[in-house]
């Protein structure tokens, strides 16, 4: 595909992305009503010095009450490139827009990868804004009072190269020294005079803490629900009873870092699509992963929500992470509570016990040291457990410890230091013999 078709193809993309928010009635929500917002591609405006018509990517024109020709336009220009934007671009669309519309416009660059120095540096010198938008990634939803807050730092590296990959939004954009998670932010920023607002005033809405208690209830209440009694849980059924739709797709999905998408949910279709994955316990976490998405509420926070594997690995909720994360922590914490659901998993491990006459000596119900006579039936204990629920070893032993079930006194070959719910998939083929 030639860089033309490449930058059609991105063009085209945001342009949709666009009508589909306007056709929502949210497309500059707290900004100008939908119906004061004209959106045009490939249009043509005359140029004056040039005495003929110059085409731009996409459009947006901006009217104010009762007027009839536009107050202001945020003009967008796509470089659909896997490198960073050669500075000349940058400058010429500059140009551009500055002969064709004056002052009274924005420029935009828009890209589908990270930018690097040399573009970043004109786009900041002219005043100019820049955007990421991806068609895979997750999709913010603004609050309907004001926005939802998605961290600067993670918006910065989303735009920017830095070592540290995170999850791709949709859109994310960057301006005089601001970063935005949603079009409206961005056009609030830019024409914040004529809307008599200054950016960034009013609520500010974070992801609220939801304890591991009332995590697992809503998770017993799904479970209890569909009526499970024992065995691996039928997680096809607990989207039926949600009305969620559940496919499953053959497809190898990347985004722009190349980083394998496991899965994605679309809330406002109440779907779930599953991509291709190599084993079965590994598709039946990113399920379970997705209905807690739904199941707790983060409808009201994204549009639609992708799942690649580092969001598998945050098992612990720190100071240095996101508020964006913590949406995954909850999705992990409640997957771990469907896959093995409480009351169902702790009669098992009464029942694994007593059949490998593992006797509670008074150190916890499950004691383990470095002696053949207590490792060798917990190791036992673990696969039974791990094959009867259709999950890793792993997951498994994570579960005992969490539950408090478990007192392990190894000093060698202890594999406590699991921290992550993400090392439950390594070695998954070995857990799966």
């Amino acid at each position: 595909m030639n860089s033309t078709a490449k930058g059609d193809q991105l063009e085209n993309a945001l342009f949709a992305y666009l009508i589909d928010q306007q056709a929502r009635g949210d497309l500059v929500y707290g900004v100008y009503p939908p119906d004061r917002c004209i959106i045009r591609k490939k249009a043509k405006y005359p140029c004056p010095q040039r005495r003929k018509p110059v085409e731009f990517d996409v459009v947006i024109e901006v009217y104010r009450e009762g007027r009839e020709t536009p107050h202001s336009y945020a003009v967008f220009e796509c470089k659909n490139y896997k490198s960073g934007i050669p500075e000349d671009r940058v400058s010429v669309f500059s140009d551009q827009i500055g002969r064709v519309f004056g002052h009274s416009v924005k420029g935009i660059i828009v890209v589908s990868s990270r930018l690097q120095s040399g573009a970043e540096m004109i786009a900041r010198n002219r005043s100019m804004g820049i955007v990421k938008f991806n068609e895979t990634g997750a999709d913010v939803v603004a609050d309907r009072r004001y926005q939802h807050a998605v961290e600067s730092a993670f918006l910065k590296s989303q735009i920017f190269e830095e070592e540290h990959r995170v999850k791709s939004l949709k859109f994310s954009a960057y301006f005089d020294g601001k970063f935005f998670s949603s079009i409206g932010q961005l056009l609030e920023c830019l024409d914040h005079e004529a809307t008599n607002k200054t950016f960034g005033a009013g609520a500010r809405i974070s992801v609220p803490y939801i304890s591991l208690v009332d995590i697992r209830a809503f998770a017993t209440e799904i479970v209890e629900g569909i009526g499970y009694k024992a065995g691996p849980i039928d997680l096809g059924e607990i989207c039926a009873a949600m009305s969620l739709e559940l496919r499953f797709s053959l497809r190898n999905v990347f985004d722009e870092d190349g980083t394998l998408i496991l899965g994605s949910a679309n809330f406002d279709r109440n779907s779930i699509e599953i991509n291709s994955h190599d084993n079965e316990f590994r598709e039946r976490f990113t399920i379970g992963h997705e209905i807690g998405h739904f199941c707790l509420g983060h409808g009201r926070y994204l549009r639609s929500e992708t799942v690649i594997e580092g969001d598998l690995l945050v098992d612990i909720e720190g100071a240095e992470n996101f508020n964006f994360t913590r949406l995954e922590l909850q999705a992990n914490l409640f997957a771990s509570e469907i896959i093995l659901p409480d009351k169902v998993f702790r009669i098992a491990v009464e029942v694994g016990c007593e059949r490998l006459k593992m006797r509670d000596i008074g150190f916890g119900r499950v004691y383990i040291d470095d002696k053949p006579w207590t490792y060798q039936p917990y190791n036992e204990l673990i696969s039974e457990l791990s094959q009867y629920f259709r999950v890793s070893k792993q997951a498994t032993e994570i579960r005992l410890k969490k539950l408090g079930l478990v007192n392990d006194q190894r000093r060698y070959g202890n594999n406590s230091s699991a921290k992550l719910v993400g090392e439950i998939f390594a070695n998954i083929q070995a857990d799966n013999r």
